[in-house]
């Protein structure tokens, strides 16, 4: 039986470290504590800062977000489909704007029935990505994967040099 050996959580300090020195990447893996130290931080920046630059604060957020998720054994695209739900969104509601101008003498035509509609449609998309989003930090909440999987090394646990439960060491068994 293979023993792991846990590092130590992060703290904010090392976790900014890490994430600042993998900005870009979307390969590999990332811990928890690395993951919601910068989330944290990232999070009471937007504050302060203009939209903008909380815009482009949290598009580094992306790359983290998914290795993050690559560290439980799952796709970084489980975040991608959350930015694609944000673009139907916008698109959907792009639309109807659209058709709402195009259209405007003839709405008094239409009634309640037709607000209704609209709102019955956003409702549900809204629903939709909140039950995603719900999914998504769940994910994100989960432990690392104690052994190496398709996106690399475990982070946070290393296979143990002590001897197993039959007094055999573990590089040997």
């Amino acid at each position: 039986m293979i023993e792991y050996e846990e590092s130590p959580m992060l703290d904010i300090g090392s976790a900014l470290k890490a994430a600042g020195n993998k900005i870009f990447q979307f390969t590999g893996r990332s811990r928890r504590s690395e993951y919601w130290w910068t989330f944290l931080v990232v999070s009471l920046a937007n504050f302060v800062l203009t939209p903008f630059g909380a815009f482009v604060l949290s598009l580094f957020m992306i790359p983290l977000t998914f290795r993050r998720l690559h560290d439980t054994g799952r796709s970084g695209w489980w975040y991608g489909g959350l930015l694609l739900s944000y673009l139907v969104f916008a698109v959907v509601v792009g639309v109807d704007v659209l058709s709402l101008a195009l259209s405007a003498g003839e709405l008094e035509s239409c009634g309640p029935v037709y607000a209704f509609a609209l709102l019955g449609k956003y409702l549900f998309l809204v629903i939709l990505i909140v039950v995603y989003k719900i999914v998504l930090i769940v994910m994100l909440c989960l432990d690392s994967d104690y052994e190496p999987n398709r996106y690399g090394e475990s982070p946070k646990y290393s296979m143990g040099t002590g001897c197993g439960q039959d007094g055999v060491h573990d590089d040997m068994a």
